[in-house]
């Protein structure tokens, strides 16, 4: 709707306006509500001002700020560099940083990084130069960049695993039909096998893709009902299971536990034996897990290679499974730890409050 009025009128308004914007009280105001926090620095790096929002980003009340070194809201490794590029710029009017949306860590007040972006501005106040910095929390744009990056590093592996892993059965496969064209029926056998490993290998390489490294919703599970629906998967008819009375209440997302303690039980059939004993118990601290077996263990392999994409002790394995654990136990939150178990077998330990 256009203006009504005289063009006088209108003008009276408009410079009402802005002896308002011009009122010192206004910017005050602005300044303080803001959604960036705003500080303000003397030459010597002492705090002068900090806005409310300052609280948010940093931890700490802007009275408690005031005549602090800008240094107390920095990562120590900062500190020299800080007080470095200070002393040059008030020297030589060199500055070693463009002070335009640059992007740095802050140090909050329990001790945890921020990241942030920031805005420099010199100006002039009662006489004395003030240095104010105009500072955006970007932590959710950070994060969602990790998780990119993340995602793009899984999608190189995933392009390896297939362009290597099934490159090898699939020749393989191709020589041994041409074996069982020549008249080899004992080929045939050999062919099912290696289609079998192909198979496998497929669904393991669609649930890494499908785990991500985060979960949704989760919800109070008993563990000890998972472990029994999780063995029912497993072939392994000369196996057994034993599932502790004791074990620990789980904050989980139902499903992909059930794919943790499936892939842990293969292993322990793959490794173990087709009799093998397999365990689920209580840590000691109560603050977790342990599935363990009566197998032969790890032997010479570093236990820390277990959970390295692609790795395998067995001729028949995918090198897949224990990838899998570590990738739902990290999305979780938890920690997975191989070693040996009472019996000299393979013990993997899921602390769910590391």
């Amino acid at each position: 709707m256009p203006p009504t009025g005289s063009s006088d009128d209108r003008r009276i308004a408009t410079d009402d306006l802005v002896s308002t914007i011009r009122d010192a009280e206004f910017f005050r105001s602005l300044v303080e509500n803001g959604s960036d926090a705003i500080i303000s620095i003397d030459r010597n790096s002492t705090i002068l001002f900090a806005n409310e929002a300052a609280e948010r980003v940093f931890g700490y009340e802007p009275e408690e700020l005031i005549g602090e070194k800008l240094t107390v809201l920095m990562p120590e490794r900062f500190h020299a560099q800080h007080f470095d590029a200070v002393d040059r710029y008030l020297e030589t009017g060199e500055r070693r940083l463009d002070w335009n949306t640059i992007e740095l860590p802050a140090e909050h007040r329990d001790g945890h990084e921020v990241p942030l972006s920031i805005t420099f501005e010199e100006h002039v106040y009662d006489g004395e130069r003030v240095f104010s910095g105009i500072m955006r929390d970007i932590s959710e744009r950070v994060e969602r960049e990790r998780e990119l990056e993340r995602q793009n590093e899984r999608l190189e592996r995933f392009a390896s695993i297939v362009s290597h892993d099934l490159r090898d059965p699939l020749n393989a496969a191709r020589a041994t039909a041409a074996l069982a064209k020549a008249g080899d029926e004992a080929a045939l056998d050999d062919l099912d096998d290696i289609f079998d490993r192909m198979e496998r290998l497929i669904e393991e390489v669609l649930t890494l893709a499908k785990q991500g490294q985060t979960v949704g919703d989760t919800e109070p599970v008993d563990l000890a009902s998972v472990a029994e629906d999780a063995w029912t998967i497993v072939d392994a008819e000369a196996a057994t299971l034993v599932v502790a009375d004791d074990l620990p209440a789980v904050e989980a997302h139902p499903e992909r536990l059930e794919t943790l303690l499936g892939n842990l039980f293969r292993n322990a059939v793959t490794h173990g034996g087709h009799d093998v004993v397999v365990a689920v118990g209580p840590l000691d601290d109560g603050r977790g897990f342990y599935v363990e077996d009566d197998g032969a263990g790890f032997g010479d392999v570093d236990p820390d290679r277990l959970f390295d994409y692609g790795f395998t002790g067995s001729d028949d394995g995918t090198g897949f499974g224990l990838s899998i654990v570590e990738e739902i136990a990290g999305a979780h939150g938890w920690t997975v730890t191989a070693t040996t178990g009472a019996d000299g077998g393979a013990r993997f330990e899921l602390a769910l409050d590391p």
